[in-house]
């Protein structure tokens, strides 16, 4: 085992021990990541570790994906018709320069994920305390346009793409992905507990915005 799977192994464990679950694996050696998620359908907790960056991080995420009628399609109306997240929620974080706010467009081919210069959706990345109304919006509206209006944002959308190897221009489907994170500046017990606690108000926003209609 190389330097990098026994950081990434330590990583795991100690997300095992914080959150008390046996987690799910995701990432490879290949790619040069290797994380865990808590497995919930929907809003999660998750860690990583990136062999390029030496870095490891925890955040909170939401994966364009249908689980129960498309939870991050809920997340992103609720939030445009009444946004809680900068008003409400980020007063809530200690530590709001910590945490990186990325919404990003995901291509894929059948179950697996592509790589396309597209990912990006402006203006995320960001720091929490430093986005705006204005942005966030503007974020929102770019990954609710990742979703298909054929299906009431219940849906992929196929949409042309490049990719990012072979600059080749091709048509995919895609679907907007959110991830709340921050960077670990050591892989300790206590480090994790720490961003799990400044993360939190943040896990409790995604999950009240994505719920299920009704409820």
């Amino acid at each position: 085992m190389n330097d990098f799977e026994e950081r990434a192994e330590v990583l795991i464990d100690l997300f095992r021990e914080v959150f008390d679950c046996d987690g799910r694996r995701f990432g490879s050696l290949s790619l040069g990541y290797l994380g865990i998620s808590d497995g919930r359908e929907g809003v999660q907790w998750n860690a990583g570790y990136t062999q390029s960056e030496q870095m490891a991080s925890l955040g909170v995420n939401l994966e364009g994906k249908r689980y129960d009628d498309w939870p991050v399609a809920r997340l992103i109306e609720r939030e445009l018709s009444q946004p809680l997240l900068l008003p409400r929620y980020r007063a809530d974080v200690a530590r709001p320069a910590m945490v990186t706010v990325n919404w990003r467009r995901e291509a894929w081919q059948v179950s697996s994920r592509v790589q396309i210069k597209e990912a990006r959706l402006s203006p995320t990345p960001v720091a929490l305390h430093r986005l705006d109304d204005e942005g966030w919006k503007r974020a929102l509206q770019g990954a609710k346009e990742c979703l298909d209006p054929k299906r009431g944002y219940r849906g992929r959308l196929r949409t042309k793409v490049t990719l990012r190897r072979s600059g080749q221009v091709v048509e995919r489907q895609v679907t907007p992905h959110l991830h709340l994170g921050m960077f670990l500046t050591r892989i300790t017990l206590g480090e994790m507990r720490r961003a799990k606690s400044n993360l939190e108000a943040l896990h409790d926003w995604a999950s009240h915005q994505a719920r299920p209609l009704g409820s």
